[in-house]
């Protein structure tokens, strides 16, 4: 039989039950807001989203490369918002079915989303927008530092990017894009990018986040979830 809990054990449980509910909302506000922003106007506020007071922050976007520390994060967003026009670019990438886990110990927490976006691209030389698919999904580490929750390690996975007109099985052109231009060469090799082409198998990738105490790495976003039988 368990031991009852006393009057201050059950009044610290529900304590820590609060806080995490409060830090789910917290970061289901703070993706809303990340993506609110991911517009070429705007796109250089992507930086106030992320804890770049963590020597190890990180960023990777589809077959980019990984971007870690701080100084490669802003060299990240620096680079790709200059290759970003304003005038006639459209970046609109939404969220659907969050799945939040904070840690046992409410100092990190895993999310990812599902995300269908729709993008137009001025051609480099000019002419008519581009009407271009972009789905995807995101998972993400976060981290409580100086009380408020901000990006620790995002990674954006690409399932599926190309035309509007000829759409993702018959237009591949886009499915890899290989690292920015002028990129450093200390920036990490890509973990995983496995976008949809007729010849490849789809996987789990990034699996829902489940329950735990401390976080110890990101080796979740890449590890498939095996359902039981």
């Amino acid at each position: 039989m368990e031991k009852a809990m006393s009057l201050e054990e059950r009044l610290a449980a529900l304590e820590r039950e609060n806080d995490r509910l409060h830090a789910w909302n917290e970061i289901n506000n703070l993706m809303g807001q990340y993506t609110v922003n991911w517009v070429p106007k705007t796109l250089h506020r992507a930086l106030d989203f992320y804890a770049l007071d963590q020597p190890d922050v990180s960023v990777e976007i589809a077959d980019r490369g990984v971007f870690i520390g701080p100084e490669a994060v802003q060299l990240f967003f620096n680079k790709f918002s200059r290759m970003s026009q304003v005038v006639g670019n459209l970046l609109i990438h939404y969220l659907t079915s969050s799945m939040i886990v904070v840690a046992g110990d409410g100092k990190t927490a895993k999310g990812v989303w599902r995300s269908p976006g729709i993008e137009a691209v001025v051609p480099p030389d000019g002419g008519k927008p581009v009407p271009l698919w972009s789905f995807g999904a995101y998972a993400v580490d976060f981290i409580r530092t100086k009380g408020v929750w901000k990006v620790w390690h995002l990674h954006w996975y690409r399932t599926i990017k190309c035309t509007y007109k000829d759409a993702w099985v018959e237009d591949l052109s886009l499915t890899y894009t290989g690292r920015i231009p002028g990129s450093p060469e200390n920036v990490g090799a890509t973990t995983y990018h496995n976008p949809y082409r007729p010849d490849t198998t789809q996987e789990s990738i990034p699996p829902c986040p489940e329950p735990y105490e401390t976080w110890t790495d990101s080796k979740w976003m890449v590890t498939p979830r095996i359902m039981e039988e």
